[in-house]
């Protein structure tokens, strides 16, 4: 099949190519190469790296200076943490790259679910909404309930630290997203980005998400606790600079969330948002892609969680 005549095929860099070369598409149908002024560094996972597939421990760096992010606990044996991803080619049909060594080539990252607190485990499994590692990670609650709370969320993905120059008064986040037709989000599932400002005394947090088009609920905004939005820290950590510590919002506020539905993106699509900079110098803030996934579907369902694709996520500031 010629790659002009693909169904869904996805062209955010100009015109369809008409031919292959090198196994690659001719023409300009690869996705959107680069951002101007983008502060993320490898924004499209172009490095040589072995990324975790089904567990790893949160925050060891990848990628340079991408570390994934998880709040489930996969057994007894150790502290690792579900990770449900795969990394695909940046142009149709996004072939799955598979696991192992990936080469350098700019990847599309998928993100899903879990469909499971992994309920053979006895002393690490996270099941209580509460506790100092929160299972939750956003809910529309300003205390979640009782574990399997409906109203609440666990969240895995991908984080990234960055500075934030002093002249700064706004930054600009978000990537392009995909919902793919036929892995479309379970009812309550969502995929989205946000952002963490620690300034010592608060963490200040703004977020978009894409959810089934019939879903009516909004997540918490406003004061919260440690229930919400915790996960990495902004810095990776200067005693072993391998990895990032976790983040504890005990103390936080939910500045804005940006709900959107998945029917508009079927294909590749931006979302974005623009929020104001907490004041001061030697700033730095916490980037993530996330999964969130229901707590009521933690249940060894078989339910598909659906899943979403992420390209070039961006931190802009003016």
């Amino acid at each position: 099949m010629s790659i002009a005549s693909q169904a869904h095929v996805n062209v955010l860099n100009g015109t369809i190519g008409s031919a292959f070369v090198d196994g690659r598409p001719a023409g300009d149908n690869r996705l959107i190469p680069s951002i101007p002024g983008n502060a993320l560094d490898n924004p499209t996972f172009d490095v040589v790296t072995s990324p975790p597939f089904g567990n790893a421990f949160n925050g060891v760096v990848y990628f340079n200076k991408w570390s994934h992010f998880g709040q489930l606990f996969t057994s007894d044996s150790d502290y690792k943490t579900y990770v449900g991803n795969s990394f695909h080619g940046n142009f149709p049909p996004f072939k799955d790259l598979g696991g192992g060594s990936l080469d350098d080539q700019p990847k599309v990252l998928k993100l899903y679910g879990a469909g499971t607190n992994f309920p053979s485990n006895t002393t690490n499994t996270n099941n209580n909404n509460a506790r100092s590692f929160p299972l939750s990670g956003m809910s529309f609650l300003t205390t979640p309930g009782t574990y399997p709370d409906g109203s609440t969320w666990t969240r895995q993905g991908w984080s990234q630290g960055v500075a934030v120059p002093d002249s700064a008064t706004t930054v600009t986040f978000g990537a392009y997203v995909r919902v793919p037709s036929d892995d479309q989000l379970r009812d309550l599932n969502v995929v989205g980005c946000y952002i963490n400002q620690n300034t010592g005394s608060n963490n200040f947090v703004n977020a978009m998400y894409i959810k089934e088009d019939g879903q009516m609920f909004s997540f918490k905004t406003g004061s919260a606790n440690k229930n919400h939005w915790s996960g990495l820290s902004d810095s990776i950590n200067a005693n072993s600079n391998t990895e990032y510590s976790i983040r504890e919002n005990n103390v936080c506020t939910i500045q804005s969330i940006t709900p959107y539905f998945q029917s508009e993106f079927s294909q590749f699509k931006k979302i974005e948002k623009t929020v104001t900079l907490q004041a001061g110098s030697n700033r730095r803030l916490t980037f993530e892609m996330f999964f969130g996934e229901n707590q009521d579907y933690l249940n060894a369902s078989g339910t598909p969680s659906g899943a979403g694709l992420f390209y070039n996520p961006f931190v802009t500031y003016a």
